[in-house]
């Protein structure tokens, strides 16, 4: 029997069109294995967006040769920004350019299951979420697992820097798993960007956004993701190699670059809340972000500041990490970078004696 228009809408809405999007930044050595997961997912119809952040390595030669190899069903597209966005504004672009109802999120070091995509949109159907999340399974640099069906559990804690942007209601604020995320098309169309955004992480403000529209997330308990601690990683404390001069040069550049990136992010919680906050349920304290505008300013330009600028700030100072953070700081950098540098080396040398120490024979 022939397929009526009524039946092909029917299988449209049961099965609609996903856009699975990996975004890349310098990932040559991981950049394959993400793509062939890609490849491998289970449903369809779907479009594969393959995007690069301006890497300087051969990230978006790899992508390239890998798209026009393809001989599968999926509908791939390789493109590139035309300068480096950071997360937010690369996710937001490539957002405007999918044809997808649902955008699952991938990075270029990490590996999908084949039945993620089809597990999210089964979810995201039934449950009517515009965000979703679920577990996932940590590997290491070499492909090595190290844990099954993780969460985050500061994620849910009250503690959690993000949640304490929130005013009020702070058990009803969701937060969105970056490394395992997916979301309604439709959250992108409240999300105004301006070339002014660069922030290094794009679930943060998606959080955000989703709770002052009001609309729910949803969390699979199955794992869905193999998510790879990599140096380059914002949120792991996988190190490793030795600590020199310049390395310690380029952690504290790294520093400085996330503090502009956490400041940018402020300022566009701010004008979120200007714009949706009048009916959410879950507003955001604009006192507190305004301080941690500041805090975010002073410490992504304490370099290039003033000695006296940099007094008057360590006057107005009331906690103690904060004085462990910038006390230090405050000698020239040349001297400082050295004495990082030392006192890291010694610590890794005391951490590999012990690991090193003999425990002795198990007694029966």
């Amino acid at each position: 029997m022939p397929e009526t228009s009524t039946t092909i809408v029917e299988q449209s809405a049961r099965r609609p069109l996903v856009t699975f999007a990996i975004f890349t930044f310098n990932q040559e050595k991981f950049v394959q294995e993400a793509v062939e997961a890609a490849l491998a997912q289970t449903y369809e119809p779907m479009e594969i967006i393959l995007s690069d952040d301006c890497s300087s390595d051969r990230t978006l030669e790899i992508l390239q040769t890998m798209a026009y190899d393809y001989r599968g069903a999926k509908h791939v597209i390789v493109r590139q920004t035309r300068s480096n966005l950071g997360t937010l504004l690369h996710v937001a672009e490539v957002a405007r350019l999918s044809r997808g109802k649902l955008l699952v999120l991938a990075a270029g070091d990490d590996i999908s299951k084949p039945q993620r995509t089809a597990a999210l949109v089964q979810a995201w159907q039934a449950s009517g979420a515009w965000g979703l999340c679920s577990r996932f399974d940590r590997i290491d640099e070499s492909g090595r697992l190290s844990a099954r069906d993780e969460t985050v559990p500061i994620l849910s804690s009250p503690n959690y820097p993000l949640r304490q942007y929130f005013s009020q209601h702070q058990n009803e604020v969701k937060i969105i798993h970056g490394a395992t995320s997916a979301y309604d098309k439709r959250l992108f169309e409240f999300l105004v960007t301006r070339p002014e955004d660069y922030v290094l992480s794009e679930d943060g403000a998606l959080s955000v956004l989703l709770n002052l529209l009001n609309k729910d997330v949803s969390m699979l308990q199955e794992s869905l993701i193999c998510y790879r601690e990599t140096e380059q990683s914002l949120t792991n404390s996988a190190k490793s190699g030795p600590i020199t001069i310049q390395k310690t040069r380029n952690d504290e550049r790294a520093i400085e670059r996330f503090a502009r990136s956490q400041a940018n992010r402020c300022q566009l919680f701010l004008r979120l809340q200007e714009e949706y906050g009048a009916s959410t349920k879950t507003p955001l304290d604009t006192n507190r972000l305004r301080d941690e505008l500041a805090k975010h300013r002073i410490c992504a330009g304490w370099r290039e500041a003033s000695l006296g600028s940099k007094i008057r700030h360590l006057l107005k100072i009331r906690t103690q990490s904060e004085l462990k953070w910038y006390l230090p700081r405050m000698l020239p950098e040349p001297l400082f970078i050295a004495a990082k540098t030392l006192i890291k080396t010694t610590r890794q040398r005391l951490d590999a004696g012990v690991k090193a120490t003999p425990m002795g024979p198990a007694k029966n």
